[in-house]
């Protein structure tokens, strides 16, 4: 076959990737440059004259022998001329604009798809790989598919060192959380010595807890030390074997972390708090030796403190507070005292007072662990924030007759028009309905979401009526709410202090 057969018979030139031959349909074949030419004018073969009705130069097939043909005389003139030519020095190539050859079609990978993540050469694009508008790839040169690769690389690892800073924060956060909960129990062992052997195990266990985070912080640190090792191998690539060797490692790499990552996240989620859990005989001996105890809380806006006193036989936790106790007060956690009182029924007091003084307390209990009561109880408690301590009872209706009843708890505006809920799920409904009877607790309706805190005692029956809000009863201090009500103004009565309770 003349060598000119191999050739485009309109420009000439011969077949090869950049101008592979398309079939026109009539046998007769154009390069692929050429072929939009033809397709603008007229759609004709330019040797029979013969139409056709593709409207584009990709919609045509390719004649692949005709290509392969020409490849053939292609490879056949360059082995005469290299026979003619003496052989170059012995040594490494590397070529930077390609990505070694094609094991399908022996050509050279010169392009890679970003859509099918792979290399191609000529061959594989006419027959694999479709540009929009018809298809959906995308196609970059070695250079800019190697840097486009390294951005992705880079901002994975980026990404994992980021994952693992904040896995380190946590870390660190549980070191602190471990640190004040030793303070605190050092000071029990100090203050104490009736539980001083108890408290000074727990000091210790502390200690082990301590370095066994603080060796997680600087394998931590180990972890990311690699991660950016890998990512300075990426960018420091020049060739597709560097950044296919870089980018192996940095997979391993980032894979290894990842599962050593989840384990110190499932450890992490293991952790609870170190303190020892307390006893009521715990602290019926401890109260023996000291009149007045603390709690420490630690939050996210700081350390607050608590007091907690006996009254009648029951422990009261008062509500937390920003001012430190005396150094020399015994402390305890918060949470190792809030785990005593009840789900079920739990207790709380709220103290009033108007004209300058303490007029008396006002004891109450929850029906069951509804919604409604959790919200009152860490209301009480302060331990959300929000308190009903220094808050108004800012109504009081029907004096005097029936269903009279006192308002309070908007610890939002104190006065009636806010007290937003802080617990999901407050609801009204018939778990809540109840008779309208003397001492009955009771909340706002469900649709007035804005003050969904605040609460009511009902000071005197009400004939034929029912609530569908109630959550809690009056058990003691009836008397001091109905000379509350008849204060005027009733804003003057103030909860002078709240909290909980339970029997030691």
């Amino acid at each position: 076959m003349e060598e000119a057969e191999l050739g485009c018979s309109v420009c000439h030139e011969r077949y090869d990737e950049n101008r592979c031959p398309k079939n026109l349909g009539c046998g007769h074949a154009v390069c692929s440059l050429c072929v939009q030419q033809i397709i603008n004018s007229g759609r004709k073969c330019p040797e029979c004259r013969r139409p056709f009705y593709a409207t584009t130069a990709a919609a045509l097939p390719v004649n692949y022998p005709l290509l392969r043909l020409s490849r053939a005389l292609a490879s056949v003139n360059l082995q005469r001329g290299q026979s003619e030519t003496p052989s170059p020095a012995p040594g490494p190539t590397r070529n930077q604009n390609d990505a070694g050859e094609c094991a399908a079609h022996l050509a050279r990978l010169t392009q890679r798809c970003m859509t099918c993540r792979v290399w191609v050469c000529r061959e594989c694009l006419l027959m694999d790989h479709t540009l929009p508008p018809e298809g959906a790839c995308r196609l970059l040169s070695v250079r800019q598919a190697i840097n486009e690769m390294k951005k992705t690389h880079v901002e994975t690892l980026a990404a994992k060192v980021l994952s693992l800073r904040e896995l380190k924060a946590s870390a660190a956060t549980q070191g602190g959380c471990v640190e004040a909960n030793r303070r605190i129990r050092n000071a029990v062992a100090a203050t104490l010595q009736a539980a001083a052997r108890a408290e000074l195990d727990a000091v210790k266990e502390l200690d082990t807890k301590k370095k066994e985070v603080e060796d997680k912080v600087a394998e931590i640190d180990v972890w990311m030390q690699g991660l950016r090792e890998k990512e300075s191998a990426i960018m420091q690539a020049s060739t597709v074997r560097e950044l296919a060797t870089a980018a192996l490692a940095a997979r391993e790499c980032v894979t290894t972390t990842e599962a050593r990552a989840g384990r110190e996240r499932e450890r992490q989620a293991r952790f609870v708090g170190t303190q020892l859990r307390l006893g009521s005989m715990d602290l019926r001996g401890s109260l023996q030796l000291a009149k007045t105890m603390y709690v420490a809380h630690e939050a996210d806006d700081g350390q607050r403190w608590a007091r907690l006193s006996v009254h009648d036989s029951l422990l009261h936790l008062h509500a937390l507070q920003s001012s430190p106790p005396p150094a020399s007060a015994p402390l305890f956690s918060f949470s190792s005292v809030r785990s005593l009182v009840a789900r079920e029924c739990a207790l709380a007091f709220l103290e009033l007072g108007w004209e300058g003084h303490s007029q008396g307390r006002v004891y109450l209990t929850m029906m069951g662990d509804s919604a409604r009561a959790r919200q009152f109880l860490q209301l009480c408690s302060g331990e959300a924030g929000p308190c009903y301590r220094g808050t108004c009872m800012f109504e009081a209706e029907r004096v005097g007759g029936e269903g009279e009843i006192i308002r309070g708890g908007d610890y939002e505006n104190n006065d009636g028009t806010g007290g937003a809920a802080l617990v999901e799920g407050v609801a009204t409904g018939g778990e809540h309905l109840h008779e309208a009877v003397s001492g009955l607790l009771v909340g706002a309706h469900s649709n007035q979401r804005h003050r969904l805190a605040v609460f009511g005692v009902i000071l005197s029956p009400w004939s034929n009526h029912k609530t569908d809000t109630a959550f809690g009863a009056v058990t003691s201090g009836l008397a001091t709410l109905r000379a509350a009500a008849r204060h005027r103004p009733v804003t003057e009565v103030l909860v002078l202090d709240c909290g909980l309770m339970f029997p030691l």
